[in-house]
């Protein structure tokens, strides 16, 4: 019998050394699973005994197999072999719940949603608490952006979903954690990495990292260029347009101090990149990749810097264990969008103080987790007037700030030998004011504020059945309109949208995971009843702009079922299939009813999976991903079509060149050249509902490394 396994990390935990890590990781797109290395050895044996590892997502360590929330994982082989390093939809193919629609437009990002939750996102990601390498990439407000995400670092990719996190607050959908690859543990390894592909695909990265004594650390730095495939059908400009150029840096490093691990990491980035818009169906039918001619016309682009930093330190304190974490970010944005001009200036940080507290209670070890967090945001922002993509008149201007404050506490109890519980309970205040300082004879003044509060409880039971487990939970969310949410009226008007309400809603969820012979699976089932859920929509007056408004109630429900096998010595499958049925209950606009329609953007099927060979240093792995149709407005008399997806990669890892260690690998992207819409924009005027994903294409990479003493 294989035990499952599972590694989750959470925020600026120190590094724990890279042999587990870099056996294959131990963990797949499952909350059960295991490496090829141990599927192996029972060729030679049937019984493989692997200690149960602890998950920390909750932001305290407890062991997967009495998890009582559902949780996933993508690490090691499966995260990093053969990807081309660029997108973010590569690190979660087959995490179950977790879903991607890649724009193909570094100008917006890519749209990610849990169990439908993010779906309304205009670009980044809402409803999710992110955080990469420990450092919160969601601001108080819960606005995302992951332009900033070193994608071809990563080494763990981590969701919890549904809302049970409550030690997170301000998200519906769940949490990503995702984490570079660990430190070296030896002097230094050097790393460098091309990769070249389709559509101007290029890519270099090069990294650093090792151990010095006490000191753990790595860094890297990135260039990527994509030129994209949305042809400029106009007569001036770029041909295509659709390109972007990234830069990133990723540095941080881990230390013994204090009696226990001070972590910091620090992360940059410089992004330029053009924006060709959705298109209309009459163009996407007919097949047409072209940019839309409004955004080539006024020169739609978004030219970002950014810089983060944080740092942390996690030991006793006293008879309790302490947790001390702070970060900061700036943002700086040059944003033409179709009507305007958008020019943002965005400052924010927080500090999160945590005490725990363990005891024996016989069945086992119990746990009290308590603690305080603090959160500002400060945006300075002023939007003109888009004259072919240069700036006009003023049109607003105003500093919009969001205080947050938050207490919480968890406990963990071990009520006998099988049954586990886990409960948690947040205050979060939110606290959002806008100072207008566009006024005049014609232009009254808008400043004012909002105020917006929660008490989140969870709670959570896990019963253990031997070879499986069975869990269920309820947890209440909670998620505010972001400042740009509430900064956009479509009134024109400055200050903040006093209309927009934040979305409140309860969920509850049962399922069963364990694993039976050479297999391992997850099955989940939950609902959600939402209250004011946001919704994005547009005006004749500014198409390409969103603005949104609230839902009166909702209902998302659905189920998610994924499983990994080992076939063979060299051979192992893995499947995730989710389903979501997500409709409006009470929603009326203009005298319209879209009671029981579906809420638009969230696919209610998908199936993705994989089967991966790999027998020595060489890899083959075969992906399909199969999408059901999505509506695309509030009245459902429009969707983007199904379709399916076929991808191939392989290559080989640590191939001797003298003291060097090569891994080609090389990739095939919609092999069946299939055509379809890779995103949606919901409720787009004039019909702009899609966003087409390229043709066939590939890519091919080759990675360099060596380690100081080699060769």
């Amino acid at each position: 019998m294989i035990r499952p396994l599972l590694l989750l990390t959470g925020a600026l935990l120190p590094a724990t050394g890279n042999a587990a890590l870099e056996a294959d990781a131990a963990v797949g797109a499952l909350p059960a699973s295991w490496s090829l290395r141990a599927a192996q050895d029972t060729t030679s044996r049937d019984t493989v005994s692997l200690a149960p590892l602890v998950v920390s997502v909750l932001r305290s360590p407890a062991r997967l197999d009495r998890l009582p929330f559902s949780a996933s994982v993508l690490a090691g082989s499966d995260l990093s072999d053969g990807t081309a390093g660029v997108f973010i939809e590569e690190s979660l193919h087959g995490l179950p719940g977790v879903r991607v629609q890649n724009r193909y437009n570094p100008a917006v990002g890519e749209r990610i949603s849990i169990r439908g939750f993010g779906a309304r996102a205009q670009f980044g990601v809402r409803g999710i608490k992110v955080l990469v390498d420990g450092v919160p990439a969601t601001l108080p407000d819960g606005q995302t952006t992951l332009d900033h995400l070193d994608v071809g670092s990563l080494g763990r990719v981590e969701a919890l979903r549904g809302p049970a996190a409550a030690l997170y607050g301000n998200g519906a959908g769940g949490v990503l954690l995702f984490t570079s690859t660990e430190p070296f543990i030896g002097p230094a390894r050097w790393q460098a990495v091309s990769v070249a592909g389709s559509d101007g695909l290029l890519r270099l990265q090069a990294t650093v990292s090792g151990t010095a004594g006490q000191l753990k650390y790595r860094a890297s730095g990135a260039r990527s260029r994509f030129d994209g495939f949305r042809n400029n059908v106009s007569d001036s400009g770029e041909d295509p347009y659709s390109g972007a150029t990234r830069a990133t840096v990723n540095a941080g490093f881990d230390r013994e101090a204090g009696g226990g691990v001070l972590s910091a990491r620090v992360i940059g980035l410089d992004l330029s990149a053009l924006n060709p818009g959705s298109l209309p169906s009459s163009l996407f039918d007919e097949g047409s990749n072209q940019a839309w001619g409004f955004n080539v016309a006024r020169r739609t682009r978004k030219d970002v810097r950014q810089g983060q930093v944080g740092v942390a330190w996690r030991g006793p304190v006293g008879s309790l264990q302490g947790d001390v974490s702070a970060y900061g970010v700036r943002r700086t944005l040059d944003n033409p969008i179709p009507t305007r001009v958008v020019d943002l200036t965005r400052n924010g940080g927080g500090v999160r103080l945590a005490l725990a507290k363990e005891w024996d209670r016989g069945p086992g070890a119990a746990r009290l987790d308590f603690g305080a967090e603090g959160e500002l945001q400060s945006d300075d922002r002023r939007n003109f007037a888009n004259q072919g993509g240069e700036r006009g008149a003023v049109v607003l201007n105003q500093q919009e700030r969001v205080r947050a404050v938050a207490v919480f506490g968890q406990f963990r109890l071990p009520a006998t030998r099988r049954l586990d519980v886990v409960g948690a309970l947040r205050f979060d205040r939110f606290g959002f004011s806008a100072d207008d300082r566009f006024v005049g004879p014609d232009n009254p003044d808008d400043s004012g504020d909002r105020a917006m509060s929660a008490l989140s409880p969870s709670l959570g039971f896990h019963l253990a059945l031997g070879d499986h487990g069975l869990f269920a939970s309820v947890a209440r969310s909670f998620e505010t309109p972001t400042t740009t949410e509430l900064a956009n009226q479509p009134d024109r008007a400055g200050g903040l949208n006093p209309s927009l309400d934040p979305q409140r809603g309860w969920t509850a969820e049962g399922g069963l995971r364990g694993e039976m012979g050479r297999a391992a699976y997850d099955l989940a089932v939950f609902s959600s009843r939402i209250s004011n859920q946001l919704v994005p929509f547009e005006v004749p007056s500014a198409p390409g702009r969103r603005f949104y408004r609230n839902a009166g109630k909702s209902t998302v429900r659905g189920f998610e079922a994924s499983a990994r096998v080992a076939l063979s010595q060299h051979l192992t499958a893995r499947v995730a299939y989710g389903y979501t049925d997500a409709r409006f209950d009470d929603f009326e606009v203009d005298g319209e009813r879209f009671d029981d329609n579906r809420v638009p953007g969230v696919a209610p099927h998908l199936v993705e999976g994989a089967v991966r060979a790999g027998g020595g240093r060489w890899f083959g792995e075969l992906r399909v991903e199969v999408r059901g149709s999505v509506p695309v407005n509030d009245a459902n008399d429009a969707s983007a079509d199904r379709y399916a997806l076929l991808d191939l990669r392989f290559g080989a890892s640590g191939l001797r060149a003298g003291g060097l260690r090569l891994s080609p690998f090389a990739g095939v992207t919609n092999a069946a050249n299939a055509r379809y819409a890779s995103s949606v924009v919901v409720n787009a005027f004039g019909s702009r509902y899609f966003e087409p994903g390229p043709d066939r294409g590939g890519y091919v990479g080759l990675s360099l490394a060596w380690d100081r003493g080699d060769g």
